[in-house]
């Protein structure tokens, strides 16, 4: 694995009071085989409020290992403490730790080098979480999960082998396995709803930017529009977005779901197009006509503030309903195909989302009308029974591996 000089290797957040650490924050220790470690790891646990120190792995052995045993010797009773390792630091401490450790309690490996005994089991009390790249063939049976298409040192951004999506997905699960492991809640819904309100009650685009980090981006994937970094994200927002949101704009929330580091909205975005819009209907002038659009909301939160948000919704059904796209404008080329109208609706995609029985289901696919009826491909698949767990319960699939 060799260094790229070009990725920048610190960060820095303001966090306010969320990512203040003091002498009773919870402890992560951050150990790897390379002083030059990447601090931006360090702290980004510091902003999610742990205290973070870097314990270098040097050439391992009997030092390191002593070291590692006395880790807790300055902690009081009730306190604990936890393991952040990569490369053959992470080999070492998976070795290290089969055997109970007082006040260890979370034990996180980045692409160990080896692992002990695919069995091995460690102590109940310990939530251990392995991070493998897909050449890495193992199969532990303690938790894991395996990256396809990246190598180890994909979580490690000033390394060549860094993978920003690997790399983010791993780090979400580090962070809850910490959060877990400490005991640790965070009301992500108040911190997303206190932008929304500064966004669209408020309209203030300046306070809207003090709940985001210092390197934000917003991105409105259908149109490309939004900004990155807090310069152009502000021009954005105090331009573009806040004034000239139409006064007919209204949101109805479908669904929330609230992750360790995420909140997905989903929801209905009804308006009557009496203006440009500039997010989703750039330059377009306006038509009068109403709209009603499904769209889903996908927001990260770091140490209290707002990293990125990426925003779906379907374009094509925007288009038809202000005048745009015309389904039955079908390109003589597919029309001599026997194409006959375009794959698109307009209000019904969000009427659908509201109330799944409003609009009947495959009425684009010609051959579902006239599928045989009685056909015996239609019966429904036998389901499998689920297999008792030894405590008597039921079997979930365990701890999946995967990307």
């Amino acid at each position: 694995m060799s260094r790229n000089p070009t990725r920048p290797s610190f960060l820095s957040f303001d966090t306010d009071t969320f990512g203040a650490h003091t002498s009773s924050s919870p402890k992560v220790y951050v150990t790897a085989d390379d002083d030059d470690f990447d601090t931006l790891d360090l702290q980004h646990l510091r902003d999610e409020g742990f205290d973070a120190h870097y314990l270098s792995y040097s050439q391992g052995g009997k030092p390191y290992k002593d070291t590692l045993r006395h880790l807790a010797d300055d902690l009081e009773l009730g306190e604990n403490y936890a393991i952040v390792a990569y490369g053959d630091a992470a080999a070492a401490c998976l070795e290290q730790h089969i055997k109970p450790q007082p006040h260890l309690a979370a034990l996180i490996a980045y692409y160990p080098t080896t692992i002990p005994s695919p069995n091995t089991r460690y102590p109940p009390h310990l939530s251990v979480l392995c991070h493998l790249a897909a050449a890495q063939n193992f199969a532990p049976a303690f938790p894991s999960y395996t990256y396809a298409g990246v190598q180890p040192g994909f979580a490690e951004s000033d390394l060549d082998e860094y993978d920003k999506i690997a790399a983010s997905i791993s780090w979400t699960r580090t962070l809850a396995t910490l959060r877990k492991a400490f005991k640790i809640e965070v009301d992500l819904e108040k911190i997303w709803e206190e932008h929304v309100a500064l966004e669209f009650a408020t309209k203030d685009a300046a306070a809207t930017m003090r709940t985001m980090v210092e390197e934000p981006y917003v991105n409105h994937i259908p149109t490309l529009t939004g900004g990155i970094g807090q310069k152009d994200l502000f021009l954005f927002y105090r331009d573009y977005f806040i004034p000239q949101n139409p006064p007919s704009l209204h949101m109805k929330l479908v669904s929330r779901t609230i992750g360790t580091d995420r909140v997905v909205d989903e929801m209905i975005i009804s308006f009557k197009h009496t203006q440009t819009i500039p997010w989703m209907l750039p330059d377009v002038p306006p038509s009068n006509k109403m709209v009603h659009v499904a769209l889903v909301s996908v927001v990260c939160i770091r140490g209290g503030k707002l990293y990125h948000e990426h925003i779906y919704w379907d374009q094509a059904s925007v288009l038809v309903q202000v005048g745009l796209l015309d389904p039955k404008l079908v390109p003589e080329g597919f029309k001599k195909q026997g194409l006959k109208r375009l794959p698109v609706y307009g209000a019904e995609t969000a009427e659908k989302v509201l109330d799944e029985s409003c609009q009947p289901s495959n009425e684009l696919i010609s051959g579902w009308k006239r599928r045989p009826k009685g056909d015996p491909g239609a019966a429904l698949p036998t389901r499998p029974k689920q297999a008792a767990t030894p405590n008597g319960g039921k079997s979930n699939g365990g701890h999946a591996n995967g990307s």
